[in-house]
């Protein structure tokens, strides 16, 4: 069972190996997320969150598809097969209930047409939302089948398929947006995972900005307290995130489906993107070295996950009832 390469090369054999080490079948979200903390810096963000993604967001779902013992599913949950959590592809309202691909029953399985957004670049395969005659429903696409072909500027990022058939086990009864349901539950224990990790990498981004401002090379910008203002109120913020990141669903609202997890979500996206840019700029506008966190590689990754900051915006939107709901 071979993986596709994505954007030349592809993160697929490390990512591989980072899930049997941290992720390995069966281990909880909670755990997962642990693990890859005390990992540290040892496994970059972009690597972090592909095997975040795959063992809290995907593995919990697969249940849910008809043929839990079909060969895809056990090489996705084995760890074998990297795969991508899409469910957050935007659409007008920025929301995650309104799927970007169709399904229809075929001659020889189940039809998909559509797109849709992941955010992994390590991916071989993306548990993909779907529009059926009956409602949306989740089905397990792998991306070296035919049709489906993988777009964005760096040749992932988004997935097209047009009429891709896939087997009718992979594909998983209807599905809803009840707070009590499957997928929210899956959602949200996967944010709650996610956060500390992210928040985690962002502080170690910024102290790495102060290390480099600290250096004597850098000259009169060691003085400036405009630029050291800037990061102190990033820490601050980031601080007061992996707080509550630590509460976890014990937060007010804090249970499947509840604002706490979107809430917290939301400011998890603004300020690890804030953090990106931040070291972009003193990397471009000021020459100050900006570490990791001014790789483009790690501005995707905290872009990528859950749609992106919009995406997050929009969710928290729906569940503090500001969106028309769709259960």
């Amino acid at each position: 069972m071979s993986a596709p390469t994505l954007a030349g090369t592809s993160r697929s054999a490390e990512v591989r190996r980072l899930l049997a080490e941290l992720a390995p079948a069966g281990a909880a979200a909670a755990a997962v997320s642990s693990a890859v903390l005390a990992a540290g810096p040892d496994v970059g963000l972009p690597d972090a969150v592909a095997v975040l993604e795959h063992a809290c967001g995907v593995r919990p779902l697969l249940d849910l598809l008809h043929g839990v013992a079909h060969p895809t599913v056990g090489a996705v949950r084995a760890g074998d097969l990297p795969c991508a959590l899409a469910l957050f592809t935007p659409d007008a309202t920025l929301s995650l209930t309104v799927p970007g691909v169709r399904a229809r029953h075929g001659a020889d399985g189940i039809v998909l047409t559509g797109r849709y957004r992941y955010g992994n670049p390590a991916a071989s395969a993306a548990l993909v939302l779907v529009e059926a005659a009956d409602g949306p429903r989740l089905s397990l696409v792998r991306h070296d089948l035919p049709g489906v072909r993988t777009t964005g500027t760096d040749g992932w990022g988004w997935a097209e398929v047009a009429g891709v058939t896939v087997d009718e086990m992979l594909l998983s009864g209807p599905v809803s947006w009840d707070p009590a349901g499957p997928l929210l539950t899956a959602i949200d224990a996967y944010a709650w995972a996610y956060v500390p990790v992210a928040a985690a990498h962002a502080a170690e981004a910024v102290a790495r900005l102060r290390r480099e401002l600290a250096d004597q090379a850098v000259e009169v910008l060691v003085a400036s307290q405009y630029l050291a203002h800037e990061l102190t109120r990033l820490d601050i913020e980031l601080a007061l995130l992996a707080s509550a990141a630590r509460f976890g669903p014990g937060l007010r609202g804090g249970g499947p489906g509840g604002i706490a997890a979107a809430a917290v979500l939301t400011a998890c996206a603004t300020l690890t993107h804030r953090t990106a840019q931040v070291a972009a700029d003193f990397a471009t506008e000021l020459g100050v070295p900006g570490g990791p966190a001014a790789d483009p590689a790690w501005r995707t990754a905290v872009q990528a996950p859950f749609g992106g900051r919009r995406m997050a915006e929009g969710e928290l939107a729906r569940r503090m009832g500001l969106l028309a709901e769709r259960i």
